[in-house]
């Protein structure tokens, strides 16, 4: 059996992760979670045992900050903790998105496209637009915590890129490593995972005080790789079919789904949906997780 495993980043909006794992909960997957180590009080008894048939793990906690390092540093943690089990696929989800195809039809169509790797690109326009992410320093940003502490170091941090620019300074780059961009939520196979992890040294030496590099470091190392023959699109349009997400960002950053949205969703080629927010709609939700419950009953 060629098992999937499930890699989920999550800090809040623990009833969409209950959902999540329910709907994942199958005997050709693994999950892996990782709960920011912000959170408290979070009862991991209770969504241990969630599961009837994959295996559940909750990776060691880090305190993962938007647009940092962390960000980066708790993807590889959650590919080092699955790859030892030599899955065909992993997928990185966030705990706020949901699968909108059953898992037959999930496992079919990987089943179906074997080999290839689910990336997305950005337009080269957009990509030229975001490699000072990368190519300056961002010293001192994204202290989200506190409010007093998150202006101080963004003014700060805006002086220090203004004395960059000003003197023509940019990080050592290699010429011949050409940047690219896109959404951080990928499906890619065990052997793209084994080459990310042997250029661990690679990618904390060159995104090491970037600026939301999470959605820089794996196209730049695929498309500068053997690997980029394999993508699924090499056609870099922003079209989240890439990755196999339906994710707007043109009616919202990104927009969050309700439940006029549900035909839309159950419809789409793609697998996963991307974002969702109880607060503001929890009927869609609750709308999803019941179709796809019945639709795996007629399947069985």
């Amino acid at each position: 059996m060629n098992k999937h495993a499930y890699l989920i980043m999550a800090h809040n909006e623990f009833y969409i992760l209950e959902k999540l794992i329910l709907l994942l909960d199958d005997l050709r997957n693994d999950i892996y979670i990782h709960i920011d180590s912000k959170v408290k009080n979070f009862n991991f008894k209770y969504y241990k045992k969630l599961v009837k048939r994959s295996n559940i793990y909750f990776v060691e906690r880090k305190n993962v900050r938007w647009g940092h390092m962390s960000q980066i540093k708790c993807e590889i943690l959650l590919l080092k903790e699955s790859i030892g089990r030599n899955y065909r696929y992993y997928h990185l989800l966030s705990g706020v998105d949901l699968p909108i195809k059953t898992q037959d039809e999930i496992h079919s169509f990987f089943e179906e496209n074997d080999g290839y790797e689910f990336i997305h690109f950005c337009s080269e326009e957009k990509t030229n637009n975001i490699k000072d992410r990368v190519l300056h320093y961002n010293f001192m940003r994204y202290h989200r915590s506190n409010k007093d502490i998150r202006i101080i170091s963004n003014k700060l941090n805006n002086i220090i890129k203004k004395i960059q620019y000003k003197i023509n300074y940019e990080r050592k780059w290699d010429k011949n490593i050409e940047i690219y961009f896109g959404s951080n939520w990928f499906s890619i196979t065990n052997e793209l995972v084994k080459y990310i992890l042997e250029n661990e040294e690679w990618i904390n030496v060159s995104f090491k005080y970037s600026s939301c590099a999470d959605e820089v470091f794996l196209q730049t190392l695929v498309c500068n790789s053997k690997f980029k023959k394999n993508l699924f699109m090499n056609i870099f349009n922003n079209d989240y079919k890439s990755c196999l997400r339906e994710i707007d960002f043109k009616n919202g950053n990104p927009y969050i789904y309700r439940i006029n949205d549900f035909n839309k969703l159950i419809n789409s080629e793609n697998l996963f949906a991307r974002k969702f927010d109880s607060r503001i709609d929890k009927e869609i939700i609750n709308e999803i997780f019941n179709y796809l419950l019945r639709v795996e009953y007629k399947q069985t």
